[in-house]
């Protein structure tokens, strides 16, 4: 795998903000751009998922793909593709998915990407949402805090992670 040195740790206080920081990963993203979302379930993938579509100017509601596996957004500045890995267990399923390809001209975003380990484009930008209170309930998850852990492998990564903290730390506190 391409090594990186290139992190961005963030707190966000809510499920707003995951989808504030999601929205400028869309509106920095190039074509070919791979995000992978990793995170126990409740975590805030798909809420950062539909950030990135808000960013991409996706016309399309933008909600997890768990039972068809794949959903594209198309109409934006770029195709949107979402993966979600979850039910997948079997490497060969995985890479008939044919995830490598999936990014070409656009976005992809893979949620449970450590199911796919082997199957995945080395170039991408890893999410590790974690939340930062214990047992929160259901009803309490878009209020809830967390940690977003952006890091970026392979060197189209590496420039996004850049020009994302460049605009992060161009919004005022």
């Amino acid at each position: 795998m391409p090594e990186s040195q290139q992190t961005l740790r963030l707190t966000c206080e809510d499920a707003e903000a995951t989808r504030a920081v999601g929205a400028a990963v869309g509106r920095a993203a190039p074509a070919g751009t791979v995000v992978l979302l990793q995170g126990d379930l409740g975590a805030g993938k798909t809420v950062f998922a539909q950030g990135v579509g808000r960013g991409l100017d996706a016309p399309t509601t933008v909600n997890s793909p768990t039972f068809v596996l794949m959903n594209e957004h198309l109409g934006g500045r770029l195709p949107m593709r979402h993966a979600d890995l979850y039910r997948l267990d079997d490497l060969e399923l995985i890479v008939e998915l044919g995830l490598d390809q999936a990014a070409l001209g656009g976005v992809l975003l893979v949620e449970w990407p450590e199911r796919g380990q082997g199957a995945l484009p080395e170039d991408h930008v890893h999410v590790q949402i974690v939340p930062l209170e214990e047992d929160v309930s259901e009803d309490a998850l878009d209020a809830s805090p967390r940690e977003l852990l952006l890091t970026a492998s392979g060197e189209q990564a590496e420039l996004l992670l850049i020009e994302l903290a460049k605009q992060i730390s161009a919004v005022p506190a």
